[in-house]
């Protein structure tokens, strides 16, 4: 990236050829022949040209290829054409102390092209590019154009020089490496600088000389950061040139981003001088005797220009003329009006207009009455339908910069309404609405416009202040994240903004509805005692948002989960109730409970969650303290053991055996389920292919939270597990209980289809106690159901449990699937699971969860599902009548 001041038309990147001052300089200027100035710079452009051809064909860089061939030379030199011509053709200029400076984005490509380009090329590249830009896009005169793509050639040649000396065998991404980009780029600086100070000599022209010392400071500061950022890319592209698409993405928002910024600060900068111009002009007379200069300052500020003339020609006065110049003299005279001026075709006219110099090669034109000038804008001064003379606003203070047809509009509107009290007071309300519309947005949620946490806070503490009893709720949408990531965030945002609406029916005035950020949403119920109550209003808001959604052919289900902080039960400052309320609603989400009220204990059972939560991630890090149990699983026509279930446990130093059933609540609110599961992945199929080792081919049945099939890149962690360990597919179940992959049916299909697709089976756990149907069974691409121990552990007993069973078993052999039984825990139990022909059993009658050790050696020593007929089990008569009337 480079940075440099430009010339007059935006072209060329060193400091733009200022203009003379001093009657001496003036002087010199005028009298040397135009014609001379113009050779001198051609044959000036012309030696730049050979010395860098020279370099490059018969110097030290004749025959160099580039340090690394990371494409083929035609695409390279390609892709630093295309950068090329885009960091001259976009650049971002930065307007400080009435200089403009340009920030180009050339330093990136240099870097790229010294390293993976050959030099002769890398400066044909960007000659060629520069020649597009300057010629094409900027329309540049031949001289400038000459000038410039010279320059551009000579300074990457001598970059080029440099780098290569510099660098010598070394790398370019080490120590040596970045010194020589470093001087590589300041060498490409000082060639720019000293081909600019030498045309700036031959046309006569000296730089200005005022704030040299900030400009020199500001200047370099922008040269640092500039080389910076390019050592940033180059060093990315080294290692991975894919890597540099966010940096050109992020440098492409930055820039978009700096423009949009630089319009908005200019418009409401010239809005806040146009008001105190306005204020000005609308006391002051236009009686020569009482104009102000401070009046033609305002001009200079509002329109950034140089100088501002205001010109009376009143009917039955003299002409007068009234002069500010920010470089030189200022003051009152009488003038003659000529014909030919630009002053006066406004005064006749009544319109306003834009004048410019004739071209690029006569920079500077004059008028009888406002003299030399490059460019000016000129207005009419009306007293209600009588011209009474003119404002003219004469060359912008900044050498790149120029006036435009905006400008135009907008020295028009301040002329012309400069007097009337009509537009003072339009501006006014503008300026009142914009000041309304900042406060609204510092205290308003920008999507839904409901209150921000500012605003609640506010409101809240007003609310603790002037009520006997306050209840403060918050609100967490369920699950919202997965609709981000499966719908987008377009549907996110619709959802959000409905949900509001929704919030804010449901209240009807009763509370304060505000929305504190991403999905979660706050309320103030004032005048509220009783928890009761407050628990009844968010039951009503609950009722109000589970109602469907439909957005875009969608029909979405919506629920929260709510705690409740009872303000002054449970404190009296806002922040504290809030926190409280926090606790609530996450004991909500881990009890999957629509509404908590907080309590003194919730702090306890939060902390333990705290606790236990940092402890799982340490845990889950270092993979010392998880562990994994199998608990077989037995063919009933067989009796061998088929394949095992992997259970995760978690034994802490300290904390020592932690429950799964409160582990796996904490991983699923930290979002932490998808490493667990990829340690159970990867720890099952090692054990599987140490017991192959060890002469035992057995299954495995791994637990699936149901979130994780509406994630697709489950497919890939499986199969790279799989490999991994080569493991054949056909020996891996993945289980999901009906409830989770019911909640989320379409999203988790497309993911079981891969899966099955990859010969991995698919298992229903838990099933009876969800509310999956036929109909979605028959078209999910599962292999078996895993009837609940619920149904199986009382079976002998409970008649109603039997027929459950035995219809279960019988559609899902209709379906064409295997059945599992598991919490079997008695001889009988088997039994009659047998006899209803279940295929696989599960509990604690064939073996309770074992250590891999224990349960190879059991393996080995001949362990098998052993059980009795039916009819042979004593006290099993009852049973077996009960299964034959059944079954004839």
């Amino acid at each position: 990236m480079d940075a440099t001041n430009v010339l007059e038309d935006g072209s060329i990147k060193p400091e733009s050829l200022p203009v003379v001052h001093g009657a001496d300089e003036e002087r010199a200027t005028r009298e040397r022949p135009r014609w001379r100035t113009t050779a001198a710079i051609y044959a000036f452009s012309a030696s730049l040209a050979l010395v860098a051809a020279g370099l490059c064909l018969r110097g030290p860089l004749q025959g160099l290829g580039p340090v690394r061939e990371l494409l083929p030379q035609g695409a390279m030199f390609s892709i630093i054409f295309v950068l090329w011509a885009v960091a001259n053709w976009v650049p971002v200029s930065l307007h400080f102390r009435g200089n403009t400076t340009l920030v180009v984005l050339e330093d990136g490509p240099l870097l790229i092209g010294l390293a993976f380009l050959a030099p002769n090329l890398l400066v044909l590249s960007a000659a060629s590019a520069a020649l597009l830009v300057f010629a094409v896009v900027r329309r540049q005169a031949p001289m400038k154009l000459t000038f410039n793509v010279a320059t551009t050639a000579l300074g990457i040649a001598v970059a080029a020089v440099v780098f290569r000396e510099i660098l010598g065998t070394d790398r370019p991404v080490s120590p040596v490496g970045w010194a020589a980009a470093v001087a590589a780029m300041v060498a490409y600086q000082i060639v720019s600088a000293m081909a600019l100070r030498v045309v700036t000599l031959l046309a006569g022209q000296a730089v200005p000389k005022r704030n040299r010392i900030i400009h020199i400071a500001f200047h370099a500061m922008l040269i640092a950061a500039s080389m910076c950022l390019a050592l940033a890319f180059f060093d990315a592209a080294w290692f991975d040139p894919w890597t540099t698409l966010p940096l050109l993405l992020v440098a492409a928002l930055i820039i978009v981003a700096y423009r949009g910024y630089n319009r908005l600060s200019l418009r409401f900068s010239a809005l806040e001088h146009l008001y105190d111009f306005s204020r000005t002009m609308g006391t002051a007379s236009l009686e020569p005797s009482s104009m102000s200069v401070d009046v033609l300052k305002k001009v200079c500020t509002v329109m950034r220009a140089r100088r501002a003339e205001l010109v009376l020609a009143e009917p039955t006065g003299i002409p007068r003329r009234i002069t500010f110049d920010d470089r030189g003299a200022s003051g009152i005279e009488s003038i003659t009006l000529h014909e030919a001026s630009i002053v006066s075709q406004a005064i006749a006219s009544g319109e306003a207009s834009l004048h410019r110099s004739a071209g690029q090669d006569e920079p500077v034109s004059f008028d009888p009455i406002v003299g030399e000038y490059h460019e000016a804008i000129v207005a009419p001064l009306m007293n209600r339908h009588t011209t009474i003379g003119a404002i003219i606003a004469i060359d912008r203070d900044e050498e790149l910069d120029s006036f435009d047809d905006d400008d135009l509009r907008l020295f028009e509107t301040l002329v012309a309404h400069a007097s009337t009290s009509l537009e003072r007071a339009r501006l006014v309300e503008e300026l009142r609405y914009e000041v309304d519309s900042k406060s609204h947005q510092a205290t308003h949620d920008m999507l839904t416009g409901l209150p921000n946490r500012m605003l609640f806070l506010t409101r809240a503490a007003t609310a603790l202040s002037e009520s006997g009893g306050v209840a403060i709720v918050l609100l967490d949408i369920d699950r919202f994240k997965d609709v981000n990531d499966t719908l987008g965030h377009a549907i996110g945002d619709r959802l959000l903004c409905e949900i509001a609406e929704r919030l804010l029916r449901a209240v009807s005035g009763r509370a304060t509805v505000a929305r504190l950020g991403g999905d979660e949403f706050a309320l103030v119920l004032s005048d509220v005692t009783d928890p009761r109550r407050a628990v009844e209003i968010v039951e009503e808001l609950n009722v109000e948002m589970q109602r469907p959604i439909k957005m875009d052919g969608l029909t979405l289900a919506v629920t929260a989960s709510a705690g409740i902080a009872m303000a002054p039960e449970h404190g009296d400052d806002v922040s504290l109730l809030l926190q409280r309320a926090d606790i609530a609603m996450y004991l909500a989400k881990d009890r999957r409970s629509t509404v908590e009220v907080y309590s003194v204990e919730h702090d306890q059972s939060m902390q333990r969650w705290l606790m236990l939560g940092g402890l799982l991630t340490h845990a889950l890090e270092t993979g010392t303290e998880l562990s994994l149990m199998y608990q077989p699983i037995g063919d009933v026509q067989s009796k061998e053991i088929a394949y095992v279930e992997a259970l995760c446990r978690w034994n802490h130093p300290v904390q020592g055996f932690i429950p799964p059933e409160e582990f796996i609540g904490i991983a699923e609110q930290m979002g932490l389920i998808p490493q667990i599961t990829d340690f159970v992945l990867n720890e099952g199929c090692a054990q599987l292919a140490r017991w192959r080792d060890a002469g035992i081919t057995l299954g495995l049945a791994v637990n699936v939270s149901g979130r994780e099939f509406a994630d697709i890149n489950l497919v890939d962690r499986v199969e790279k597990c799989l490999r991994q360990y080569d493991i054949p597919a056909n020996l891996l179940t993945l289980e999901v209980t009906e409830t989770e992959i019911m909640a989320d049916l379409g999203a988790a299909t497309k993911v079981l289809d891969e899966l099955s697709a990859r010969g991995i089976k698919l298992g229903i756990d838990d099933y009876g106690t969800g509310y999956s149907s036929l109909q979605y069974l028959h078209k999910l691409p599962v292999n078996e159901l895993k009837i609940d121990r619920s149904f199986v552990t009382n079976l002998p007993n409970e008649a109603s449990n039997r027929i459950i069973v035995r219809s279960s078993i019988q559609m899902a052999h209709s379906l064409g699937l295997y059945v599992i039984a598991e919490g079997a825990e008695d001889e009988l139990t088997c039994a009659m699971l047998a006899e209803a022909q279940c295929d696989f059993i599960q509990g604690y009658y064939l073996s309770k969860p074992q250590k891999p050790a224990e349960l190879q050696e059991w393996i080995l020593g001949g362990a098998k599902l052993k059980f009795a007929p039916i009819t042979e089990i004593p006290g099993s008569e009852g049973a077996a009548l009960m299964l034959l009337s059944k079954s004839g």
